[in-house]
C-alpha cells in the first residue's frame, strides 16, 4: 500500500507483529501480537506536515467496528460492497429510545 491507494472491504491492509521487533528480541516485554496503524485527517496539503496535523485515535473506532463486524456483499454491475446487517450504535439506540419515550409522555 501507498499513500493515496483505495482500500475495499477484505483486502490486506497490515499484518501482526511484535511491535517491529522480532520475537527473539521483543525488547517491549508485549507477548501479544498486534498491528500499529494511524488515521490522519487532512483537508488541506498544509495539514501534512504542519501543527495543524489531526490524528484519529483508532482505539475506539476499532472496538466499535468490532462490534458491528457485518458479512458483505458486491454490488452487481459496480464496484461497491455493502453489509448484510446495519451497524449498531448503544449510544445512539439509547439516545432515540429515551426521546421517543420523552415524545409519547409529552403527547398523553
Amino acid at each position: 500500500m501507498k499513500e493515496g491507494d483505495v482500500v475495499t472491504a477484505g483486502e490486506v491492509i497490515g499484518y501482526m507483529g511484535h511491535t517491529g521487533y522480532s520475537a527473539k528480541e521483543n525488547v517491549n516485554n508485549i507477548d501479544q501480537v498486534h498491528l500499529h496503524f494511524g488515521l490522519q485527517l487532512i483537508f488541506d496539503e498544509s495539514q501534512k506536515e504542519g501543527n495543524n496535523e489531526i490524528w484519529i485515535d483508532c482505539y475506539n473506532l476499532t472496538k466499535f467496528l468490532s462490534k458491528n463486524r457485518s458479512e458483505v456483499y458486491k454490488v452487481e454491475g459496480t464496484k461497491e460492497w455493502k453489509r448484510v446487517f446495519d451497524m449498531k450504535e448503544e449510544a445512539a439506540e439509547k439516545a432515540k429510545k429515551e426521546t421517543k419515550s420523552e415524545t409519547e409522555r409529552k403527547g398523553n
